[in-house]
């Protein structure tokens, strides 16, 4: 560990197939400095989507790790498959973190994988935060998702932020 760093956190990134996982780890990478240029799912060279059928997919197959430093902490992300067939790996990954965030897609909503995944969160006592992604994308739903959270996931949930332009590259939080 560098001298500096007095601790470090493990973070799992979790959530259903296409959800952002792969992409919002990398954008931590960005904005935290660890790294100079942004990779793309789609363009296959994102940090840790690093096998082959894993870049010809777009697709995560093997839970991957991805370190940053915030202040003193080591924050070592865990980004993991979101495909079911899967599910075993992201299991495994789950006994090392100390937290998840656990994303939702804004335009597809909560899902049965995302059901599952919490409550197996909440089955080990892992404490988890939810994480709304896709805000930009066209059929981006906001305003009734925190709703479908609540109902299908769990009633205990409060917005630390509103969106601004949802469905449209512009869009922000506030």
């Amino acid at each position: 560990m560098h001298p500096q760093l007095r601790s470090t956190l493990n973070i799992g990134i979790v959530a259903h197939v296409d959800a952002g996982k792969t992409s919002l780890t990398e954008r931590l990478l960005y904005d935290t400095g660890a790294i100079d240029r942004l990779g793309s799912v789609d363009t296959g060279d994102t940090r840790t989507d690093t096998g082959a059928i894993e870049r010809r997919r777009g697709i995560t197959i093997r839970s991957a790790v991805a370190s940053f430093a915030v202040g003193d902490t080591r924050i070592n992300l865990v980004d993991t498959p979101g495909h079911s067939d899967f599910i075993a790996e992201v299991e495994r990954a789950l006994d090392v973190l100390d937290g998840a965030v656990l994303l939702v897609s804004a335009v597809e909503g909560v899902q049965a994988h995302t059901r599952l995944l919490l409550r197996t969160l909440r089955r080990i006592g892992l404490p988890t935060l939810i994480f709304v992604n896709k805000i930009d994308r066209p059929g981006a739903r906001t305003a009734g998702l925190l709703d479908d959270i609540r109902r299908r996931l769990t009633p205990y949930v409060v917005p630390l932020a509103d969106v601004a332009g949802e469905g449209t590259p512009d869009a922000r939080v506030v």
